[in-house]
């Protein structure tokens, strides 16, 4: 019955984790395309970036002839008649008789200047301000240099008249960006006549690091979202113990009632108070039973925050060990109990049914270690201080059994975790709870060796920080 009312608990408890990782997987899988969305678009800014520089290397050569016609010197030869222009080829003639096309007949052409040198010298220096302008409009490095990559033209700075040192800056500055980028030749009629490096912008910068700051998020997330599920299974899991815990309380109830109920019939009969065997087993039995009640009670509260009282660790102790050593049977053949601590009272703040329940579960362990054994072995339950002038006591519970494999001792805490067919695992998990999370202290396995032996050691705080 029990385990029946336990299994639909347990499967809905995976139901529950597959909802949960299909929610994970399906935001896993949205913020991926988000980084490759984002990937992208960094990508489109370096394709935009790169066309802005082509875009402005053409240009640039785009007015390098007209640039280099006005600055020619040998100017032009003119019609006298309509003024049509011809190219000057002999640089020595001033005056020459040739075809006119727009006139149909010979006319005389003179030499005529293009522009003159102070008009030749604005138009250029417009024309490299103007570059110069709209180049630093950018929000990256750019650097014009000629075919020789000397550098001509610096973020909008034309670099003629600067220092020898600032110039070996600018060239270092180029080799970096062309590291960055690829220079972009400029080409004017077919001609190389420079390249144009160019940097990467700030923001493109920014934006190449936002998929690893993502990515990182994404881990952080996921980190954060597998501890919350990890937390929310075992806090799941330990309701499902919890909820078996109190169904077998509720289920054991009643019996323990009607034992109670017979054994009090039992001592009321007169024909069987004569009895001295009797009376000896029926004190004994109603021991048994107000202890099964008493941790019935536990079981049906199981969940709570139990209520801490003084407890005196020298008597509760006591009361466990007594308990197994007047019945001989639950020790089997060879076991030895033995309990060894001072005649001195340490008190605690605790709660004396679920210490002893850990005591219990301890040295029922124990004793199936060493049953398990033909010679039997001893177990020895000690209470001393941790160390003199301590204000905590260490319980030690040692055996000479079996031990516990190498490859078992770090999950012997784990719920469900058991080497004994038919176990559940509950019972050193829930040790430990009682101990660290109830009483503040601590439990933990300080040695175990196959075939020599296994020693358990429970350290709980004194009571007001010493002992009374």
């Amino acid at each position: 019955m029990l385990v029946f009312l336990f299994q639909p608990g347990k499967k809905l408890m995976h139901n529950i984790f597959r909802r949960r990782m299909a929610f994970i997987l399906f935001a896993s899988i949205i913020i991926w395309v988000f980084l490759w969305y984002t990937h992208n678009m960094v990508n489109q800014l370096n394709q935009s970036n790169k066309r802005d520089c082509e875009t402005i290397a053409w240009l640039w050569a785009g007015v390098q002839y007209p640039l280099s016609i006005i600055g020619d010197d040998a100017g032009i030869m003119s019609c006298t008649v309509c003024g049509s222009p011809r190219e000057r080829l002999d640089l020595s003639v001033e005056r020459s008789l040739h075809f006119c096309p727009v006139c149909s007949d010979s006319t005389v052409f003179i030499h005529t200047a293009r522009l003159l040198p102070t008009e030749r010298e604005d138009v250029i220096d417009f024309t490299r301000k103007l570059f110069g302008e709209l180049v630093t409009r950018l929000d990256f490095p750019t650097i014009f240099a000629d075919m020789d990559n000397n550098p001509q033209i610096a973020n909008g700075e034309v670099v003629d008249g600067f220092p020898q040192d600032r110039i070996s800056e600018i060239r270092k500055r180029m080799e970096i960006l062309a590291e960055q980028n690829e220079p972009i030749s400029i080409v004017a009629k077919g001609d190389t006549i420079g390249h144009l490096f160019y940097g990467t912008s700030a923001l493109n910068t920014e934006m190449r690091l936002i998929p690893f700051v993502e990515l990182g998020l994404l881990l952080l997330v996921a980190a954060v979202v597998f501890m919350f599920l990890r937390s929310e299974i075992s806090r799941d899991k330990d309701m499902s113990w919890v909820g078996f815990a109190r169904e077998t309380a509720h289920q054991i109830s009643t019996p323990l009632s009607s034992l109670m109920g017979w054994i009090e019939l039992l001592k009321d009969d007169p024909e069987l108070s004569g009895l001295s065997e009797l009376e000896e087993a029926l004190v004994h039995m109603n021991a048994d039973v107000n202890r099964l009640n008493s941790i019935a009670q536990r079981y049906g509260q199981m969940g709570r925050r139990p209520k801490l009282t003084p407890v005196s660790i020298e008597k509760t102790v006591s009361e466990v060990v007594d308990y197994f050593n007047a019945r001989k049977g639950l020790l089997g053949t060879g076991v030895i109990l033995e309990i060894e601590q001072s005649t001195d009272e340490h008190t605690i703040n605790g709660n004396s049914v679920l210490l002893g329940w850990v005591l219990e579960n301890l040295i029922k362990n124990a004793i199936s270690s060493c049953a398990s054994s033909l010679e039997g072995g001893k177990i020895i339950v000690s209470c001393e201080y941790t160390h003199p002038g301590a204000t905590e006591i260490e319980i030690r519970v040692s055996d000479q059994g079996r031990g516990i494999p190498y490859s078992d001792q770090g999950r012997i805490f784990q719920p469900g975790f058991t080497t004994r067919k038919g176990g559940w695992g509950l019972g050193l998990s829930l040790a430990r709870r009682i101990i660290e999370e109830y009483h503040n202290g601590s439990i933990r396995l300080l040695s175990s060796t196959p075939d020599v032996g296994t020693i358990f050691s429970i350290i709980l705080p004194l009571k007001g920080g010493d002992d009374q």
